[in-house]
């Protein structure tokens, strides 16, 4: 009688010996600033007092500074802020990736955002905040992500569910990115 190849393969496997390992995970990395998950880059902003953490695959990253426009409804006056960009290291001027942006408001100014007898946006909402100090507010400008079809937006988007301001450094933020 002619064994079948099959068959042969099941007896084979079944009186194998098998051999259990006792494996524990490795500790994860440390980072250098308190609260950060592990395999991070660190931005710190030492001129406004935050650190942000961004993912590994960030490494070489650029800052571009650009100013906030907006109205004082009561005075009808306009005004100017910080917001610094968070630039992927593979944005082109061919193929521009998703930016952070993060707007930087003294607290006066984001009381009047707050209030909304200051509008910084067309959008019929406001900027949503990711934290503060004691000197400065931080936040996200309405629509920040979508409009553009910009490479890497779900990425980003996907990063920013877990708020990834720290103000001051090592401290994790009261406001929470969406």
């Amino acid at each position: 009688m002619k064994s079948h190849p099959v068959c042969s393969l099941l007896v084979a496997i079944a009186v194998m010996p098998v051999a259990c390992v006792n494996a524990q995970a490795a500790p994860a990395p440390s980072n250098t600033v308190a609260g950060t998950p592990p395999a991070t880059i660190i931005y710190s902003n030492a001129q406004y007092g935050f650190c942000f953490v961004l993912p590994e695959d960030w490494k070489g990253y650029t800052v571009v500074t650009e100013k906030w426009s907006g109205e004082n409804f009561s005075s009808g006056q306009t005004v100017h802020g910080p917001q610094l960009l968070l630039r992927n290291p593979k944005w082109t001027a061919q193929q521009p990736y998703q930016d952070i942006p993060i707007m930087v408001f003294t607290p006066a100014e984001w009381q009047q955002v707050v209030a909304v007898t200051m509008s910084v946006s067309a959008a019929p909402i406001g900027p949503e905040e990711l934290g503060q100090n004691t000197k400065y507010v931080f936040a996200l400008p309405p629509r920040w992500i979508g409009f553009d079809d910009a490479l890497g937006q779900d990425e980003v988007n996907a990063w920013m569910v877990q708020n990834r301001l720290q103000a001051p450094c090592g401290k994790s933020s009261a406001g929470t990115a969406k």
